[in-house]
């Protein structure tokens, strides 16, 4: 009998693309993802790991590249379940995890945890426990989130007073071709007199005219959705 073939999806925030790579964060979601597959008798068609990706930001989705290959992936072939670790690993952001939620049941796509079970992309008419279990770890998972960047920017400020290098991650719109192509969707969302044009023609349309994400994969849906809400 055929199994059912899945995809994992790993995520890591590690701003240390080698220690990301070499760290066992890798080899204990996959252990993680693959007990719970097992169980359930399916099998992994491929492995997705996005490194030094934060999961806190409305933002982290047009960085996602691994998770943009897969997404796409997913929609155009038969392959329609992937698994994560843990919810975090999806996201830690509420808002966030209901965009890719919505995206995912648009597409008949299920996500599901191996630390619980649960199918994340279940809404809450479906199944309103889960879905107030999973907003209320999310919550407390931002909560502490916002401690350990209050701690950092304490930090900073420290660094930045003894006049020492900070790093971070550049704003969305700072760079010069991300502006250029921010204003581009502008353009493309909202023509004077015309109709306007949907997220997938737009990705379509800078695809076809060059633009990129920051790390040089094509553009999808998600990154204009963000750049929509970045509008905003």
């Amino acid at each position: 009998m055929n199994r059912k073939l899945v995809y994992a999806y790993l995520r890591t925030s590690n701003q240390n693309s080698k220690n990301a790579k070499d760290g066992d964060s890798r080899d204990r979601q996959l252990k993680k993802i693959k007990s719970f597959v097992r169980s359930k008798g399916w099998k992994i068609e491929q492995v997705f790991y996005d490194l030094s990706v934060s999961g806190d930001t409305g933002a982290d989705l047009s960085e996602r590249d691994e998770w943009n290959e897969m997404f796409a992936k997913m929609i155009s072939n038969g392959v329609k379940t992937f698994v994560v670790a843990d919810q975090m690993r999806f996201s830690r952001s509420i808002l966030t995890a209901e965009v890719m939620k919505a995206d995912c049941r648009e597409n008949g796509i299920s996500a599901f945890d191996a630390s619980t079970g649960n199918d994340l992309t279940i809404n809450d008419v479906e199944n309103p426990e889960i879905d107030l279990i999973n907003n209320v770890m999310q919550a407390i998972a931002k909560y502490d989130k916002l401690k350990v960047v209050q701690r950092l920017q304490s930090g900073r400020r420290k660094a930045k007073k003894q006049g020492k290098s900070i790093g971070g991650q550049a704003r969305l719109g700072k760079d010069p071709k991300e502006l250029k192509m921010i204003e581009r969707v502008k353009e493309l969302r909202f023509p004077k007199g015309k109709r306007r044009m949907s997220l997938q023609k737009i990705a379509d349309q800078l695809n076809e005219e060059g633009f990129t994400t920051r790390r040089n994969g094509i553009i999808q849906v998600i990154q204009v959705r963000n750049i929509l809400t970045f509008l905003k």
